[in-house]
């Protein structure tokens, strides 16, 4: 069965212009999903967490994000991850959706992160974003790179789009766990091993590590969303050359 939740299904209760919801729990210890949202001329002041890395993908609206000593402008589908332990502020000039990861850190990625990172707080508009090519895709698939691998601990992020047919078909994946955003505009379906259910902006579904998967859409659809992963093992999770 597909762990997923349509976007219809999620209730947001604003407080002060401010609302998130946790959705998809239980489905992976390490890692929490937050649908959320804030109102047109408000101020969002998120939870500040000292060991967890919290990745906010900004799908919907315009602000900007203010944190101690930089301010980044939202005008395009952005990410932002926070610098953990620092507080930061998210202004909304229209309103603002968006869906937020909460990674859990170990104490040994704790030790991880303290021997190397990416510069934090991180922003990303997707139109500064790397593209690049993977063969699990068709021809005609565009991809970008928001957060590769061991720039943040077992964290990976990217974006797809396909006009028309096509999109991803992958074999499972053993070493990640993955989670999905459909983003606005999409008309596609998700099957995982031999389910198939349908997908439309605003929705989130989770893949199981290992389980063959495909996010695509038919001649007259749209496939586009963001995937993010977190690499299952704790320690030596990327191996270079195991049986050299």
């Amino acid at each position: 069965m597909i762990d997923f939740v349509k976007n219809e299904e999620i209730n947001l209760d604003f407080q002060n212009g401010f609302a998130q919801s946790r959705v998809l729990k239980d489905v992976y210890p390490l890692v929490q999903v937050y649908r959320g949202a804030i109102w047109k001329g408000y101020n969002a002041y998120p939870e500040i967490y000292a060991q967890a890395h919290q990745i906010i993908c900004l799908t919907e609206g315009t602000g900007y994000i203010e944190c101690r000593d930089k301010a980044y402008n939202i005008g395009e589908l952005s990410f932002f991850i926070a610098n953990p332990g620092e507080p930061f502020m998210i202004h909304a000039t229209t309103q603002i959706t968006f869906t937020k990861f909460v990674v859990e850190l170990t104490d040994h990625d704790m030790a991880v992160f303290n021997d190397f990172h990416i510069v934090l707080p991180y922003f990303l508009p997707i139109s500064q974003a790397q593209e690049y090519w993977q063969a699990c895709k068709t021809p005609g698939t565009r991809n970008w790179t928001i957060l590769s691998a061991k720039r943040l601990n077992r964290c990976l992020m990217g974006v797809v789009e396909c006009d028309g047919a096509g999109g991803t078909f992958e074999k499972g994946h053993p070493a990640v766990a993955q989670w999905n955003v459909i983003l606005k505009g999409a008309d596609m379906t998700l099957t995982v091993e031999d389910e198939t259910i349908s997908q439309r902006p605003g929705d989130i579904s989770y893949v199981t590590a290992g389980l063959d998967h495909s996010l695509a859409s038919s001649e007259n659809g749209k496939t586009y969303y963001i995937w993010f992963e977190h690499y299952v093992q704790e320690k030596d999770y990327i191996v270079t050359n195991p049986h050299r």
